[in-house]
């Protein structure tokens, strides 16, 4: 459904609250756990030009044998052009989510979504000033972002549906970034970057809230051939996305930063089938671990909450034995299970 980016004022005039609890309380939330990018992060701590900012084994082929093999210097430079290129990646797309949360409060006559959508871009602006800040502070030129990111981000500037904008913005793409974040502070070694991460995935989580709260809503209120449907999109492109882990492309990534950091072209080339190898054994644990349901990834997570992965729902799209989908439920299971 697309509508019309113009609002009149006798629109204005009767805007309906839905009650939602959750959603009405999230707008409340984002003013007691607001922060001041200025003076809530200690800007004063340097970044040395050779600091890596993150563990090794946060960067794709960074937490393979080879990899750890090669020399310090070697190692830094590549895993900081690494988390360089996420972090630009990451500044752009919160530009891209105000722009999305500036279209929602035009579009949705829900006075309750409309305010979370104006908070939300007030956060995002935030998010994309203290991003930029810290690029700055590193004082080089960060690698820029690749095609596919680029043209999810242009499909997104483009749209003008409000389901298809919250499901793409505050559910996918928040929940993909989820893990993004915890990881960051995971391995984060900076005490810059570690704070800065820690308060913007207090924000984040809000708003992958709001994705879950009204994809939900939307889910109980709509038919079931819509509902399947919808389904079947949003599980297959989550689905795609945990099942493409890091290789060639990847790795092309990772040997031109080696060569960049002095080491013989010769040399990196014979290494680089060495570490895909390494690298596959790694991917092949991590999706062993989706499966078990040890840990299951918040796109997953945020799935089953808004309904996406109910028994119907699975029937009807054929997928209820897919492995990381069993591990999902798995895991809710566990997780639920009375201690």
């Amino acid at each position: 459904m697309v509508v019309a980016l113009t609002m009149r004022t006798r629109d204005l005039l009767k805007l309906r609250n839905t009650g939602h609890p959750g959603i009405n309380a999230l707008f409340a939330k984002a003013h007691s756990a607001d922060w001041d990018y200025e003076h809530d992060v200690d800007w004063s701590i340097p970044i040395e030009p050779d600091d890596p900012l993150v563990d090794d084994a946060w960067a794709a082929y960074g937490a393979t044998p080879t990899f750890a093999s090669l020399p310090a210097r070697v190692r830094a430079h590549a895993t900081r052009r690494a988390i360089g290129r996420m972090l630009n990646i990451l500044q752009v797309g919160e530009s891209v989510a105000q722009n999305v949360c500036a279209k929602l409060v035009l579009l949705l006559p829900e006075e309750d979504y409309r305010n979370h959508a104006a908070a939300q871009a007030m956060d995002e602006a935030r998010h994309h000033l203290a991003y930029r800040r810290f690029i700055d502070k590193m004082g080089e030129e960060v690698e820029g972002i690749d095609a596919a990111t680029e043209g999810i981000f242009d499909e997104l500037l483009v749209s003008n549906d409000p389901l298809e904008l919250i499901a793409t913005e505050q559910f996918f793409l928040e929940s993909l970034a989820m893990n993004i974040f915890e990881s960051i502070q995971r391995h984060g070694s900076h005490p810059l970057l570690k704070n800065l991460l820690a308060l913007i995935t207090r924000d984040e989580s809000r708003h992958m809230g709001f994705g879950v709260l009204f994809l939900a809503e939307w889910m109980r209120t709509h038919p079931p051939e819509r509902r399947v449907a919808f389904a079947g999109r949003w599980l297959g492109q989550i689905l795609g996305s945990l099942l493409d882990r890091p290789g060639p492309i990847f790795l092309e990534r990772v040997t031109r930063r080696l060569k960049e950091a002095g080491m013989d072209p010769r040399e990196v080339d014979v290494l680089a089938p060495q570490m895909l190898r390494e690298q596959h054994e790694i991917n092949e644990r991590d999706l062993a671990a989706a499966a078990s349901g040890e840990k299951v990834p918040h796109l997953l997570k945020s799935a089953r909450r808004v309904g996406l992965l109910e028994p119907d729902v699975l029937a009807a799209l054929g997928i209820a034995e897919h492995p990381l989908i069993r591990g999902a439920l798995r895991g809710t299971v566990e997780a639920e299970a009375p201690a």
